[in-house]
């Protein structure tokens, strides 16, 4: 690790290592407030992309099934992650009062209930379907794309039916975020 020392505009120093990255053998950036060490680090480049799909306020179910799909699609295997996504759509709806034995029931429930818009509605069949055909043998595999698109989807869901109103109600409270919480500078207001 090599250290490079500045001083920000308001006089205070801020260290920056570079390290290769234990995963793609790629350089990264830190910026810390520490010489010799991580200290605490304030940012990272390129951003951590596995934190982008990190999602707050999830119940332990639906952050077991999602947290698994997304083990299984790092280690390659897009079949099996599908069917974990499904299961985490199952388990989400299941949270918000669907418990109908048919997914597909759930999920108009869901746009019935105003929990999902309708425009959204595609993205959750896409979920539900991929999920099938990684759970059913079948000639076709579901590809690494597919999975991975199916992810994305799953996030925003997750975001919109957890994340944000865990925010909100945190907001309401003035109670500090999940990532001040861990460490993390606060949100800069704007």
């Amino acid at each position: 690790m090599t250290d490079h020392g500045v001083l920000k505009s308001d006089g205070r120093p801020r260290y920056y290592s570079v390290v290769a990255c234990p995963d793609c053998a790629g350089l990264v950036t830190i910026e810390h407030d520490a010489p010799g060490s991580a200290g605490q680090v304030h940012r990272t480049w390129p951003a951590d992309a596995e934190r982008a799909l990190d999602v707050d306020h999830l119940p332990e179910d639906v952050a077991r099934y999602y947290a698994a799909a997304r083990r299984v699609l790092d280690a390659g295997v897009p079949d099996a992650a599908a069917v974990q996504l499904r299961r985490t759509l199952e388990a989400a709806a299941a949270h918000h009062g669907q418990n109908d034995r048919m997914l597909v029931r759930r999920i108009e429930a869901l746009i019935q209930d105003g929990l999902v818009t309708r425009s959204f509605a595609g993205a959750l069949t896409l979920i539900r379907k991929v999920g099938n055909q990684g759970a059913h043998a079948t000639d076709e595999d579901v590809d690494q794309a597919t999975a991975e698109r199916a992810l994305k989807f799953t996030t925003q869901l997750l975001r919109n039916l957890f994340e944000v109103p865990g925010e909100l109600a945190a907001a309401k409270t003035g109670a500090p975020t999940e990532d001040e919480q861990a460490g993390g500078e606060p949100a800069e207001e704007g």
